[in-house]
């Protein structure tokens, strides 16, 4: 990685507003999973709908992993060299993505809590060195939280559901 000066004004105003609120809208679905299972496991909800709730979340998780691997794709394209490196590690959401649509409910919420964890700290070292945007860094770290949370919220809830 390189620093890029492209990014440096960026660095010192807040995230975009629609970049916000489409940020912190796109919680909504994560949220809504992780209060419904915990609703659910607590019989507070029917639980009727949990497989669905639960394939509903995972899928979404892995679409939003894989889209934040995208968004690395991206910026590489556009970078002034070709890292074939992070060609290369801007793949591995979408393919952690994919595995966890493929797992126990229970692992894949928690290799998509992992998957998240480790894309927001890729995404805190390009900060730190230049290639992405502060505003991006900071944007992406409460979302991270709040994401990771939720998806450790709904495992747990499954856990007391359905059991190990």
């Amino acid at each position: 990685m390189t620093f890029n000066p492209l990014f440096l004004a960026a660095d010192e105003r807040p995230a975009p507003r629609l970049s916000r609120v489409l940020g912190y809208a796109g919680l909504l679905p994560f949220l809504a999973g992780a209060v419904y299972l915990t609703a659910a496991a607590f019989r507070f909800a029917d639980a009727q709908a949990v497989a669905l709730a639960t394939m509903a979340l995972v899928v979404y998780g892995a679409l939003i992993l894989s889209f934040l691997g995208g968004v690395r794709w991206g910026i590489a394209v556009v970078g002034a060299r070709v890292d074939g490196a992070v060609f290369a590690w801007s793949v591995i959401p979408a393919l952690g993505g994919w595995v966890a649509t493929l797992l126990a409910p229970n692992w894949g919420l928690l290799l998509l809590a992992c998957g998240f964890l480790i894309q927001g700290g890729w995404d805190y070292r390009a900060g730190e060195d230049g290639t992405l945007p502060q505003w991006y860094v900071t944007l992406r770290r409460r979302l991270t939280v709040i994401v990771v949370a939720s998806l450790l919220v709904a495992a747990g809830s499954l856990l007391i559901l359905l059991g190990p």
